[in-house]
């Protein structure tokens, strides 16, 4: 995906009036069966305490589901792939418990508990230096005049988790929440370099040996089966 996308990510996070809180409407995209746990606890904790809050919707880009799922299923694998591609400097590594943790060559550090899956959505709890975090993404793929879509909408939450850290996050929330939600924009930019050349990607993919032999071999297979839209390559003259 082009870079338009990460600016209109970055751009759309409009971030709301501190210490206003978000709840009931405002819980957009949770399910109701998530919120009576007690991960759904700390979720409404995060959400009506929040500091920023900013959402984007209707962003487009060209790709397929599959791959498009993979990658938000992986997303150390996700973050490998992008950082070999120099699009990203996060390190991703999933933990023993299931959760992913993601650190910066800047000191920059979260912990992400993807808390809620389904075919069209993704609710991750993040705990960061100063704060939590909520990020709910929601997708949806469709098609348009033979070419495939996933059409988005993303909500970020912020809370500081403790007042003496309220004046900090009011200048650093936003920083937060962006990096945040810039994992997945990361994903959707591979998803759509994915679908515009998919033998080329798998090719190019597979000559970086730092990549998880596993995980590698398993997008190779589904970037296989992909139809393939690029031009032949011209024969020398």
């Amino acid at each position: 995906m082009r870079r338009a996308l990460l600016i209109l990510f970055i751009l759309a996070f409009f971030i709301s009036p501190p210490g206003q809180g978000h709840a009931g409407d405002e819980l957009k995209g949770i399910p109701n069966s998530l919120l009576s746990d007690s991960v759904g606890s700390e979720l409404r904790e995060v959400i009506d305490g929040a500091t920023f809050a900013g959402e984007k919707r209707d962003v487009v880009f060209k790709g397929h589901r599959v791959v498009y799922e993979f990658l938000l299923d992986h997303l150390d694998f996700a973050s490998q792939i992008a950082r070999v591609l120099d699009l990203s400097d996060y390190v991703i590594e999933q933990t023993a418990e299931g959760t992913y943790e993601a650190t910066t060559p800047r000191g920059g550090w979260a912990l992400l508990h993807v808390v809620y899956t389904d075919d069209q959505k993704r609710v991750v709890l993040a705990q960061g230096r100063y704060g939590r975090a909520v990020v709910v993404l929601q997708y949806t793929a469709f098609e348009h005049r033979g070419e495939s879509y996933v059409i988005n909408d993303l909500y970020g939450y912020v809370r500081a988790d403790h007042p003496i850290f309220d004046l900090l996050l009011s200048f650093m929330g936003g920083i937060f929440e962006y990096r945040v939600a810039q994992i997945f924009t990361n994903v959707a930019e591979l998803s759509e370099r994915a679908y515009e050349a998919p033998a080329s990607f798998s090719q190019e993919l597979s000559t970086h040996g730092e990549l998880r032999p596993s995980h590698l071999r398993e997008f190779a297979k589904i970037l296989k089966r992909l139809p393939n839209q690029e031009a032949p390559a011209s024969l020398p003259m």
